[in-house]
């Protein structure tokens, strides 16, 4: 479908966008509560750390709206997390980047003694 035509299927059938926001806010807002949980805090903290007024934040989670960006920014920093973790409620797996790190430790430790031999001479 061309942009046009999604355009024009935005502008002929607005419930049907709403519902599919409502369906990804409502899947942010359930991430933030878990979070909340999780993290033993409370509602009106995330809202006082993230810079928003507490019926406010309320007032998203209970019509079910996606804050702003840099509000979910706000949000997912408050709760040591990512918008993407909040937006999806999928964990990525970091193993991959640890993984290789490990695996470039012993090149690494090489070209520290490399570089301690030579600041060793400099002297």
């Amino acid at each position: 479908m061309s942009l046009r035509g999604c355009i024009s299927l935005c502008f002929f059938i607005p419930s049907k966008v709403s519902l599919i926001m409502k369906d990804d806010a409502s899947i942010f807002w359930e991430t933030v509560k878990r979070e909340i949980k999780l993290q033993n805090i409370t509602h009106e903290w995330v809202a006082m750390n993230s810079g928003i007024s507490f019926n406010t934040f309320q007032g998203w989670i209970s019509k079910g709206v996606f804050p702003r960006v840099n509000d979910a920014i706000r949000i997912a920093a408050s709760l040591n997390t990512s918008v993407e973790y909040l937006a999806s409620g999928a964990v990525q797996n970091n193993n991959k980047p640890i993984d290789a790190i490990c695996l470039n430790l012993p090149k690494i430790q090489e070209h520290l003694e490399i570089i301690k031999q030579a600041v060793k001479e400099l002297r």
